[in-house]
């Protein structure tokens, strides 16, 4: 049975994930979706702040997937190629995903994707949220990587109602599938549109840097760096750049 999304849509709350969570903590069923107009202390990795101001997408979802830790730390991979196919949809520039979540829109970061679980039950976690923001009509301008929004790199200014429907009709039939099959049987979905995929990165780990060549990723979600003596590195976790090739 394909899963059934319940909306629910505030003016503004301090985080859509945060409330989620401590509803999930309660028994709360998957499958709610929370939307807020403006979020007063928004997060997105690593506990940045993420800036939540009016007119962008704000939202979380409760799930329940029967999961390991593991596998259901990659359904923000599977948020990422729904989001991305629905960019695709209403752009006419490259739309493609950087490791491990983000979506960027001719090279400019638009999203962010924030995935927390909690409780462990015969091995399996017994909820997610899976939290999204989506920048629609601004970004902001200081920032790790360039950012933009839909309306700033040529896209129709959908409400973030609008982009909330087409984001879930793509996220469906992805999260059946990988509740099915796993990250493996959407990994090549992925894979086709990746940033810098066989090019060389610089990957900012929890301790220090590494550099070498983006080789793959694994079917766990795990980023495969062939460094420069040849050993093929695996990091879990981090943030990558794109180191600028030397002039022939």
């Amino acid at each position: 049975m394909s899963l059934i999304f319940r909306v629910e849509t505030l003016a503004e709350i301090d985080s859509t994930n945060d409330a989620l969570k401590a509803r999930a903590m309660l028994g709360a069923e998957e499958g709610i979706v929370l939307r807020a107009d403006v979020q007063t202390a928004g997060k997105g990795r690593r506990g940045r702040f993420w800036v939540s101001e009016a007119g962008n997408l704000y939202t979380s979802l409760l799930l329940r997937p029967t999961k390991t830790p593991a596998e259901a730390a990659t359904l923000g991979f599977v948020m990422a190629i729904a989001l991305g196919r629905l960019l695709r949809a209403v752009l006419n520039v490259p739309v493609e995903h950087k490791w491990p979540n983000d979506v960027l829109v001719d090279g400019a970061k638009i999203s962010g994707i924030l995935l927390e679980s909690g409780g462990i039950t015969g091995g399996k976690v017994d909820w997610l949220v899976l939290g999204i923001g989506v920048n629609l009509r601004h970004h902001p301008a200081e920032t790790l990587y360039p950012t933009t929004d839909l309306l700033a790199s040529g896209g129709p200014p959908l409400t973030p109602d609008q982009a909330l429907d087409l984001l879930l009709a793509e996220f469906r039939p992805l999260y059946a599938a990988w509740v099915a099959g796993g990250f493996a049987a959407l990994r090549a979905d992925w894979l086709a549109h990746c940033r810098g995929l066989g090019d060389p990165i610089m990957a900012r780990l929890e301790r220090g840097e590494v550099s070498g060549r983006f080789e793959d990723i694994d079917a766990d979600g795990t980023l495969l760096l062939r460094m420069d003596d040849g050993a093929l590195k695996r990091i879990a976790a981090g943030d990558i750049f794109l180191v600028a090739r030397p002039a022939a």
